[in-house]
């Protein structure tokens, strides 16, 4: 599996793929694909968050429990990951700003192994380049 591939079954693909940082800043390209929908759009995020994110991510790990939401800076575009009980973990958001022409909102289940690949993906961004 590609390293920007967080999550893909027969049904869904969630793609996470770095681009490029200013100063403290990340510029992810986000894709969804889900029954046949499919969106993508940058999220810009800032360097602390990305920190706090993989924090987040850890607890929610030990727990089997919780959520967060990655939110793009720059529109309300935003991606939440929850449980909603100990066996469903589920994605679901907005690609795209509801000011743009286009956006996808979605929700789909996914296992736990999105979680740990979004750590690792997020950890290996942050190292020093």
């Amino acid at each position: 599996m590609c390293s920007n591939v967080i999550f893909q079954d027969q049904n869904i693909t969630f793609l996470f793929d770095f681009l490029y940082k200013v100063e403290k800043y990340f510029t992810y390209e986000i894709y969804i694909l889900t029954s046949g929908y499919s969106g993508k759009c940058n999220f810009c995020i800032p360097e602390d968050k990305l920190k706090a994110y993989v924090k987040r991510i850890s607890k929610i790990m030990n727990d089997l429990s919780g959520e967060f939401t990655i939110e793009d800076c720059e529109s309300d575009a935003y991606i939440k990951i929850y449980f909603e009980n100990i066996r469903e973990l589920y994605l679901s958001g907005q690609i795209g700003g509801s000011y743009e022409d286009n956006n996808l909102k979605f929700k789909l289940r996914a296992d736990q192994t999105i979680l740990l690949r979004l750590k690792n993906k997020l950890l290996y961004d942050l190292q020093p380049t």
